[in-house]
């Protein structure tokens, strides 16, 4: 018998299939294995899927709604505005005359819907647990994208803490970001939890490489292949891997897949034009990624220097299930340096750093036993602390 009741609000769920939708996806999927009723309100699909839902489906176990909302493209930023503004205002609208009880989980997409969440939820009597995944707008303010003296951003900044402080929990992803965010609100010791990202294990297993249908569909049989894979974002310093690109390092093939804000950046950074030492892909479906993630002897990880505390690139947990080394350009003091180097599974080098990062590549490179230890050592991790199921038991600790 069902005895515990939740609503997630997102704007990205199934059928899209980026990294927060598949993670919440995922996550929710398990939760309804585990005696919970999920229901989901969430916007029209507008990232690798377009094709508009019926107002209300079940999948596996889980009652979506898909709100009205606007869908379009993405890369359209008017367009994406318009996405924001119209599932926030169907999400701000359901939830004021609804008269469920349940638990209400949401996050920062779209980052300042919270803020409205939250005081609903506390005049409703409704508890809250606040997901944060990206810290907005603080994120903004350390890549000097917007002034910290700005008056709208103080605004925003004190009504968003207000918001962190209406909620019955906050979860973290990151011991980097809790601390940043116990720096701003000292009195949350009790408050805020550490719950770190997931994957789901039944998605990705390590693949022999010379046996991997991705490797052999792109003939990388004969190649060192170094991959990045996924979001391209605001978060993430694409050229200096595009300058790792123009170095050719030998017989090493860059493989890139995915796409955001921050390809241009890359595609920019390359000497010449279709650089014969790299192959770009674009996002891949589920079932493709779960081949493409071990199709590598090393993988990127990306986060630009200043930006602990405020986001945790997700692909680190896939990496890691995949049973492949990491390369993490990213913050000494970063969630993803504490990971690689609690568990030692890759390298960590400092942002920007391209003599590190081709020093990492050549020694892995060189090292076929230290690939295996670093891969063996983060898959070991990865079953141990952040399969799907071993995560949905933190949430369902909450919910209980």
């Amino acid at each position: 018998m069902t005895e515990n009741r939740v609503l997630l609000i997102s704007q990205v769920f199934y059928p899209d299939q980026v990294a927060v939708a598949n993670l919440l996806t995922n996550l929710c999927s398990v939760l309804v294995k585990n005696e919970t009723a999920v229901e989901v309100w969430c916007a029209q699909p507008s990232y690798t899927c377009d094709i508009r839902q019926t107002k209300h489906k079940i999948y596996n176990g889980i009652s979506i709604y898909y709100l009205w909302s606007s869908n379009f493209h993405k890369d359209k930023f008017l367009g994406r505005v318009c996405n924001v503004l119209s599932f926030s205002l169907s999400t701000i609208c359901k939830l004021l005359f609804s008269k469920e009880k349940s638990f209400v989980i949401s996050h920062t997409t779209p980052p300042f819907l919270e803020i409205i969440i939250s005081f609903i939820c506390r005049i409703k009597k409704r508890r809250n647990i606040y997901l944060m995944l990206d810290i907005i707008p603080d994120g903004l303010i350390r890549l000097k994208k917007v002034s910290s003296k700005n008056i709208f951003i103080k605004l925003w900044q004190k009504l968003h803490l207000n918001a962190i402080k209406r909620c019955h929990k906050v979860v973290v992803i990151g011991r980097d970001m809790r601390d940043w965010l116990l720096s701003i609100y000292p009195e949350g010791s009790d408050k805020v939890i550490y719950i770190p990202l997931w994957q789901d294990e039944e998605l990705i297993q390590p693949i022999p490489f010379t046996e991997n249908p991705f490797i052999i569909n792109y003939h990388l049989n004969n190649k060192f292949v170094v991959q990045y894979s996924g979001n391209m974002g605001l978060w993430n310093d694409m050229k200096t891997f595009g300058m790792a690109v123009n170095k050719e390092p030998g017989n090493v093939m860059f493989v890139f897949i995915g796409g955001g804000m921050r390809k241009k950046e890359l595609i920019d950074s390359f000497d010449r034009q279709d650089p014969e030492n790299a192959l770009l892909i674009p996002f891949l479906p589920n079932t493709d990624y779960a081949y493409a993630v071990s199709a590598c002897h090393a993988a990127l990880v990306s986060l630009r220097k200043g930006m602990e505390g405020m986001a945790v690139p997700s692909k680190i947990i896939g990496i890691m299930a995949a049973g492949v080394p990491v390369i993490a350009m990213v913050p000494q003091n970063s969630e993803i340096a504490y990971i690689i180097e609690a568990e030692k599974c890759g390298y960590v080098i400092n942002p920007g750093d391209i003599n590190e990062l081709i020093d990492a590549i050549e020694e892995l490179k060189s090292d076929e036993n230290l690939r295996k230890t670093m891969g063996t050592n983060g898959r070991k991790a990865f079953e141990r602390k952040y399969t799907s199921r071993i995560i949905a038991e933190k949430y369902l600790s909450l919910i209980r």
